[in-house]
């Protein structure tokens, strides 16, 4: 309970509550916080004292707001550099997360002009399209499609890649490694499919990525895109020779 005797303020205590809370469980990622209204009940505190707190925990990325349905605890957030291609399920290890993967198409289908011009090859040229939804800690996180020269690497229709990674299956079985990439990022709203995937709410913000991956000897292999949920990603920059 709140002390109403200490010299630390109230909604900062309140703060406190909730932020141990959130971050021990009690309150899980995607769950509703309690209302304002229980929370005026439960501690005998006002409305604005309640509203300083919640804007602490907002200010830090803990909650967000949706108009409508209430206050809810925010998935963690991940960083995304954009110096380096990196591997998503050890990255979200290093953080403490538990990574996993949905394949939701391995197929066969043809370069459309867009994907062929990226690669360097005719249209109608048989790709394999690679579909994969990510989660951390069961969150999905990301929806990623690649798309390979299917010659150049046959045998990726025959996997399961929800027990493997891509990069290694292609570098263990074809020495494909992909030693420099080139990047568009874009923010879009999420399409009634996308969301259903990620499971938000059709028009919420994701940040694209739109990624052609280039091998050790310089040819381009890989045209990839990636949908991730605006509220669970940011992106960093290192940059150099700053003026003011």
């Amino acid at each position: 309970m709140l002390d109403f005797h200490s010299r630390t303020q109230l909604y900062y205590q309140l703060y406190d509550i909730l932020y141990k809370d959130i971050k021990e469980g009690v309150y899980k990622p995607g769950e509703l916080l309690p209302t304002e209204s229980s929370l005026i009940q439960k501690y005998g505190i006002s409305r604005v004292t309640v509203r300083k707190a919640m804007d602490l925990l907002m200010t830090e990325g803990l909650i967000s707001k949706r108009r409508g349905y209430g206050t809810f605890v925010q998935n963690p957030k991940v960083e995304q550099n954009l110096t380096q291609v990196l591997h998503f399920s050890h990255e979200m290890e290093k953080r403490g997360y538990k990574a996993s993967v949905e394949v939701l198409a391995n197929e066969v289908v043809l370069a459309q002009k867009t994907i062929a011009d990226a690669l360097g090859i005719p249209e109608g040229t048989g790709l394999i399209h690679v579909n994969r939804l990510r989660y951390a800690d069961k969150i999905p996180m990301c929806i990623e499609s690649a798309y390979l020269i299917k010659d150049a690497c046959p045998s990726v229709l025959d996997q399961d890649f929800s027990s493997q990674s891509l990069r290694r299956f292609l570098m263990d079985n074809y020495n494909i490694v992909w030693s420099r990439a080139r990047q568009k990022i874009f923010a879009i709203n999420a399409t009634v499919k996308m969301a259903q995937y990620l499971t938000i709410k059709t028009g919420e913000p994701l940040i694209y990525v739109e990624r052609i991956s280039f091998d050790q000897f310089n040819k381009a292999g890989e045209y990839l895109q990636a949908y991730y949920r605006g509220d669970s990603y940011y992106l960093t920059v290192e940059l150099n020779g700053v003026s003011g």
